[in-house]
């Protein structure tokens, strides 16, 4: 619950950022957990891979070595020459001789092979010299007896033997044999026995340039040969101390990672053991690979500043939005927020700033009409003063006008009191059609009595619409431009005709007086239409140039009816000059009584 709390605090523009920095860093992080997983996988092959092959390569090196005591063995044993020269030789001591020749020609160049013949009868033959070593001793050894259990042709083999030669063990203390019991057939005893050794030093020289220690094991796991020549003879186990070896794998020893592996021997069932310092090897790789990480986390945090930097940037357009919308709520509406531009913020701005616009305009057209409203009421307030007063003046000047018989006059004093009358105690902002034609025909008789010119009136209306209601004086402001304008030179007529149109009524006043020319008409309409934007704010603050005089009356109706109706009022004029003009009012129907 505190978590919602808190991220229902953010604001959008820090939900987004937050939102998009998380969508880029938990990928980011993923990504760089799995590729470290999985370089370490493939370094660690690529170790296994190359340690295998440095092993491969010294596993057929040893297995040349012990394949070359094997092919001299198999030589000696089946060269009919030696076994002829080994018979002579018993008696013969220029055979023994050349037999001792013809070994050193087997051994060849190979400097550390030695080649033993012993025969049955105690007699032995070398390539080496006696005064080294009696080859006669090999019979004492432990091992000589099991020559005698060997099937025909098998080879027996010793390894880390101590060097038999003395003028060759400080240097190379230890050999490498294998022997051999000669047979003539498979069911007979042994004629001879073949000793052929190398010392443990050629084996020692492949491991020289490797950087894995190689330890060569026989089956018993005691080391037979390795760099340190004071591990020799010990066991093997003893370095590691891990109740399973398993190869290959990594294990911990000397406080390092070490990688474990082991490959057979073709000969005697012994085996090469590789123990490589594992973060030795790594070591490049894994320099590589942190350098891959660290470009990486470089790029990841890199593009998420930028990312940062960008959101901050696309969005603050939505921070200044938010601020306008607090201030316009403090009550500020001369704010704006001036974000313009062609994508979906820009666009919002800009309809933002239009309608804070169309407020202000609503509120200045409100302000203006509670001014009008203000300046009826104190007109009205003035107009009041004793009413009462004025009236009953008026009946009296029409009682002595009765009384010497001058009715012409009294009627139209008459009539100038009633619309006064009317006009003063009426507070109604609406009428029927029928109040309101007759208060216009008040006006037009008290108008004909003042014109110089005879003037005539026709009205035509449905009795039934005389109970539509329309608001108070909407017919008087029209007939006195048509008297003050129309009738100027001459007398005239005015015909006011009112129909009804599905849920519109159509009010026309017409009169046949001078009209109006195309010039005038048109300035006019313009005058009349400029009263929708008369508020907007550079209008209010301007100067626009005042209508005429023939357009004040006509532009008081409409600007009262477009009030009251809005885009449900229309006027129209027509005018021909020298012949007539036409005022066309068109409104929605409202019955009176009905709200």
């Amino acid at each position: 619950m505190k978590k919602n709390n808190r991220l229902s605090q953010l604001s959008f523009r820090q939900k987004l950022i937050l939102t998009s920095i998380t969508c880029l860093v938990i990928p980011a992080i993923g990504m760089l957990y799995i590729t470290m997983v999985y370089s370490k996988l493939i370094i660690r092959e690529h170790s296994l891979e190359k340690a295998t092959q440095s092993l491969t390569i010294v596993q057929s090196q040893i297995d040349v070595i012990f394949e070359e005591m094997v092919s001299v063995s198999n030589f000696v044993h089946f060269d009919p020459e030696i076994k002829t020269l080994l018979e002579d030789a018993k008696t013969n001591p220029v055979a023994a001789r050349t037999l001792t020749s013809r070994l050193e020609q087997v051994a060849g160049d190979t400097l550390d092979l030695r080649i033993t013949l012993l025969d049955k009868e105690g007699h032995a033959y070398s390539d080496y010299s006696f005064y080294d070593y009696d080859p006669r001793q090999f019979i004492e050894q432990g091992w000589f007896p099991t020559l005698e259990k060997l099937t025909p042709y098998d080879t027996l083999f010793m390894g880390a033997e101590a060097n038999y030669l003395t003028s060759l063990e400080p240097e190379k203390p230890f050999v490498f044999m294998t022997a051999r019991a000669l047979r003539e057939g498979i069911a007979a005893p042994p004629y001879a026995y073949l000793i052929v050794s190398r010392s443990e030093a050629s084996i020692r020289e492949r491991f020289a340039s490797l950087e894995e220690d190689v330890y060569l094991l026989n089956d018993k796991e005691t080391i037979l040969s390795n760099r340190n020549q004071a591990l020799i003879g010990s066991d093997f186990n003893t370095l590691l101390p891990i109740d399973e070896l398993a190869f290959p794998d990594i294990v911990e020893f000397k406080n390092e990672n070490q990688l474990l592996l082991s490959l057979p021997l073709k000969y005697a069932k012994w085996r090469l053991v590789s123990v490589a310092p594992y973060e030795q090897l790594t070591e490049r790789l894994n320099g590589i690979n942190r350098t891959g990480l660290f470009i990486q986390a470089i790029f990841a945090v890199s593009f998420l500043f930028a990312l940062t930097y960008l959101l901050r940037r696309f969005t603050k357009p939505v921070l200044v939005l938010g601020k306008v919308a607090r201030r316009v709520e403090s009550g500020d509406m001369m704010v704006r927020s001036n974000i313009r531009g062609t994508d979906e913020i820009g666009s919002l701005g800009l309809s933002f700033d239009k309608m804070l616009d169309r407020v202000q305009l609503m509120l200045q057209q409100v302000e203006a009409e509670q001014e009008l409203k203000r300046q009826a009421e104190i007109a009205m307030l003035q107009a009041q003063i004793n009413p009462h007063f004025l009236f009953n003046v008026l009946s009296s000047i029409r009682l002595k006008l009765l009384m010497k018989q001058d009715e012409e006059n009294a009627f139209i004093v008459g009539s100038l009191s009633s619309m006064l009358r009317a006009s003063f105690s009426s507070q109604d902002e609406w009428v029927s059609v029928a109040y309101e034609l007759e208060s216009a025909k008040q006006y037009m008789e008290l108008m004909g009595f003042t014109m110089r010119y005879p003037t005539s009136s026709e009205v035509h209306v449905n009795k039934d619409l005389l109970l539509e209601t329309v608001p108070r004086f909407i017919l008087q402001p029209i007939i006195e431009n048509a008297y003050k304008h129309g009738f100027v030179q001459g007398g005239g007529r005015i015909i006011i005709s009112i129909t009804k149109i599905k849920s519109m009524l159509n009010i026309s006043v017409e009169d046949n007086g001078t009209g109006m020319d195309e010039p005038t008409l048109t300035a006019l309409l313009q005058h009349i239409k400029q009263q929708e934007v008369e508020t907007d704010p550079v209008n209010v603050a301007g100067s626009p140039e005042p209508p005429s005089s023939r357009g004040i009356g006509l532009i008081n109706v409409y600007q009262r009816l477009k009030l009251i109706y809005g885009d449900g009022f229309d006027m129209n004029i027509e005018s021909i000059h020298g012949h007539r003009t036409i005022v066309q009012l068109a409104l929605p129907v409202k019955r009176i009584g009905v709200d």
